[in-house]
């Protein structure tokens, strides 16, 4: 008696509901598929429409080329397409889909309903279009219709078959966030196209056609958005480089503020965002991301798109070149914008600010009563009465009637007894003049265009930081201070392989360290700028800050070029001005003057923000002067 056999032929269903696992995740994955299909039939204007978070409902219709019935029919078979023929095509792909495999792996686990009508040359011609139904991955009919030129496709009940795969949707809010994503990543990517996306009937996307990335990011992602972002145009070694990224002040908890396109496809890359989190080392904190808004043009046959059946990622032929190409752009970028003080600080919100009490006010001012009222509450009392408080409101002033004195005509005629002049700036310098201190760790100041705080610490870090750098990067070798009795420090495997790379060049900027064994250095001197430096500590600082392999280290200019940095962070972090720090007027004059001199006044080393700003416009719409 033989043997069962064990192994089994998948019956055709099951294994495109497997095979659909790949390609189909949640409704967003449906919607991109979509929505790639339409952008390859080069459509103007694409309509989507959405039910409980795509789950009971996804349509995308757009007035592209459309099929004729024969194309439709195939759009349904495994592996059908018109995007690639032979196997060479698959190293000169220009379109965003190409497997062959979207339309039957939605189908296999959906309700689907598409309608399609070909657009032909011949005006005389109005040819009928095709609607096909289907269930679960089973032809349910085909039919002859009118319809407009152009592809409607109607998803409902995604994983209506798969049950093990539907429980693991999420919330309706949760899918209709990735739903918003997907429309927004394609919209960024094709300003020409016109996007409309409803969710249960609501407005939730509408950008018309434009000409310009500029004008789409307005539309899509708001002024304000816009406003701190400059453009980048970068060319190198035939890869061309362009978009937008972010000022250094402009900051995220999370990647979601990054697009990232490939010859204008939506891709996630490690390489790519290694090289933009390189760019802004040292210009933004670790835990915080920058916005970037970046398209690569690069030669098809440089780039492999066929990793996954998604298609989001990718694989470079050469991706020092492509990783060189972001890091540079984005570095020249910012180096490019050299902008004025109010658009380098970060701005303090001045939608916060509300209008005193004018019960208040006129008692005596609003400050004067909540310190009062504090001071009372603090101690137990109850408030204090009105009538004890001075009926004038001006010291020295024996009857309110004097103020009617200085109203300004227009003033009483229009009812506003304040009048609704803006008060003058010109006679400002355009220098920041100090005012003062606040808690003995932020500097006070003002020039014309409104008032900042200064972080006193940072913003000194900035500038021993500066000249610690212009020092270590001066054509004269860097001056050693020896050590009066040498220093020994072990070192951990992970430093050691550090060390052992950049021994020479740290003997070459001013240190003198050798081996002491086999994880031990010693350390017989430091440059002259980091006498009073704690010399081990701040080895280690230097050799923990630097990367033991990688990008980074791939050449001796750019190991140079860091060292160097990590050595300038270092000393102007330990030897900076400390906050709880008394200033006198002339150090905070001096702090502020050196440190507009500085090529990057707006953040430290580190990358946390040095200056706060209350602009003018923000106190007059905090005052209802505007």
């Amino acid at each position: 008696m033989t043997a069962m056999a064990k192994i089994r032929v998948l019956p055709d269903i099951l294994a495109h509901q497997i095979a659909a696992g790949e390609v189909v995740e949640r409704p967003a994955s449906v919607m991109k598929e979509l929505l790639e299909n339409a952008l390859d039939s080069e459509a103007r204007r694409i309509l989507i429409e959405a039910e409980e978070g795509g789950k009971r409902l996804i349509l995308v219709r757009d007035d592209g080329s459309g099929m004729s019935p024969e194309d439709a029919r195939l759009a349904f078979q495994h592996h059908a397409t018109s995007k690639i023929q032979t196997f060479e095509d698959l190293s000169n792909i220009r379109t965003l889909g190409f497997r062959g495999e979207a339309l039957p792996s939605i189908a296999s686990v959906s309700r689907l309903r598409m309608r399609t009508v070909e657009s032909v040359t011949a005006v005389s011609r109005t040819p009928l279009g095709s609607e096909i139904h289907s269930q679960g991955g089973e032809l349910k009919g085909v039919e002859k219709i009118s319809w407009p030129v152009g592809t409607e496709v109607q998803v409902k009940d995604l994983f209506f078959n798969v049950p093990a795969r539907r429980k693991f949707l999420k919330t309706t809010s949760t899918e209709l966030s990735h739903l918003s994503r997907q429309v927004m990543n394609y919209a960024i990517a094709y300003p020409q196209v016109a996007f409309e996306f409803h969710h249960q009937s609501r407005p939730v996307v509408e950008a018309t056609g434009v000409e310009s990335l500029e004008d789409r990011i307005y539309q899509v992602l708001g002024e304000s958005f816009l406003e701190n972002l400059v453009r980048v145009h970068y060319e190198k070694d035939g890869l061309v480089l362009s978009g937008f990224t972010s000022l250094p002040h402009e900051q995220r908890t999370s990647s979601r503020s990054q697009f990232l396109y490939v010859n204008r496809r939506m891709v996630r890359d490690r390489i790519l965002t290694h090289a933009i989190r390189l760019a802004y080392r040292d210009l933004i904190p670790s835990n915080s991301f920058p916005v970037v808004i970046l398209f690569i043009e690069v030669d098809p046959e440089e780039v492999d798109v066929n990793v996954h059946p998604c298609k989001t990622e990718i694989r470079f032929r050469r991706t020092d070149l492509v990783h060189r190409l972001i890091r540079h752009g984005i570095e020249e970028a910012l180096l490019r914008h050299q902008g004025s003080l109010s658009q380098l600080a970060r701005d303090l919100p001045g939608d916060h600010l509300q209008r005193a009490d004018p019960s208040l006010v006129g008692n005596g001012g609003a400050r004067n009563m909540a310190t009062v009222f504090q001071r009372h509450s603090r101690q137990g009392n109850t408030f204090p009465d009105l009538g004890n408080w001075p009926a004038t409101p001006f010291p020295g002033s024996d009857h309110s009637s004097h103020l009617l004195e200085h109203l300004s005509p227009g003033a009483s005629a229009n009812g506003d007894a304040h009048g609704d002049d803006i008060p003058e700036t010109d006679y400002l310098d355009a220098v920041p003049v100090v005012l003062g201190q606040f808690v003995e760790s932020f500097v006070v100041s003002v020039d014309r265009e409104g008032v900042m705080l200064v972080d006193q610490h940072v913003a000194h870090e900035r500038i021993l930081y500066d000249r610690a750098l212009r020092q270590l990067e001066s054509s004269r070798p860097c001056a050693t201070q020896r050590l009066l009795i040498p220093l020994t420090h072990e070192l951990d495997l992970h430093q050691k392989a550090i060390c052992e790379q950049i021994l020479d060049l740290l003997n070459a900027n001013g240190f003198e360290v050798e081996w002491f064994g086999n994880q031990t250095i010693v350390i017989k001197g430091v440059p002259t700028f980091a006498r009073d430096c704690d010399a081990q500590l701040l080895l280690e600082e230097i050799l923990d800050g630097l990367e033991s392999s990688g990008q980074e280290l791939a050449s001796p200019d750019a190991q140079i070029r860091r060292l160097r940095q990590k050595i300038a962070i270092s000393l102007s972090c330990r030897a900076a001005i400390k906050i709880n720090t008394p200033l006198t007027q002339e150090k905070m004059q001096w702090l502020l003057d050196e440190l507009f001199r500085c090529h990057n006044p707006f953040t430290c080393p580190h990358g946390r923000p040095i200056v706060l700003r209350l602009g003018i416009e923000e106190i007059l719409r905090g005052f209802k002067r505007i």
